[in-house]
């Protein structure tokens, strides 16, 4: 089976995977080759795969931000050399859980990027507040533009707490 997870920052593929698990909303779906065509959102934030690399099982765990998957049977590109089930799983941010990821690390950095968050919204309502008071017409595109680096990053504190939640209910 043929597997692809991809993020604007991430990728990996594996050739020899064996099974996908995929939390959906009602159930859990277990991919295994010539699995029926599927489309879905990852409900609880995490895809589990096995593979099969020299005759060693393999799990991987990822927990993902928004993620969205595709199973199809015939791949979606028709020139592709790789015959078989192909599962693609689309994603905003992901962290593999592997040694390295330590809950004391994911903490940290969810801290410190919920206080750099904070410090920018403060940031941000002061800037509102002085082109209000300078510009009796503040554009609504003005106020946009500094609201979106504020949702992109309450998008990212979010998901470090996640990321966090989650570590703390695997161990």
């Amino acid at each position: 089976m043929y597997f692809l997870l991809s993020t604007p920052d991430f990728t990996k593929i594996e050739l020899n995977t064996t099974k996908v698990k995929v939390h959906l909303r009602n159930g859990i779906a277990v991919i295994l080759d010539q699995h029926l065509d599927l489309l879905g959102r990852v409900e609880n934030d995490m895809v589990e795969i096995e593979t099969n690399f020299e005759n060693k099982l393999e799990k991987f765990l990822y927990i993902l931000q928004d993620g969205v998957f595709i199973v199809s049977t015939k791949g979606l590109d028709k020139k592709s050399e790789i015959k078989g089930t192909h599962v693609y799983v689309y994603g905003r941010r992901v962290r593999e859980v592997n040694q390295g990821l330590t809950i004391e690390d994911s903490a940290k950095a969810y801290a410190e990027r919920n206080t750099f968050f904070e410090k920018e919204i403060e940031i941000l309502k002061v800037k509102i507040e002085q082109k209000a008071k300078e510009d009796s017409k503040v554009s609504r595109s003005q106020v946009l533009l500094l609201n979106s680096k504020a949702l992109l990053l309450k998008e990212e504190v979010e998901f470090l707490r996640r990321v966090v939640v989650i570590l703390k209910n695997l161990k």
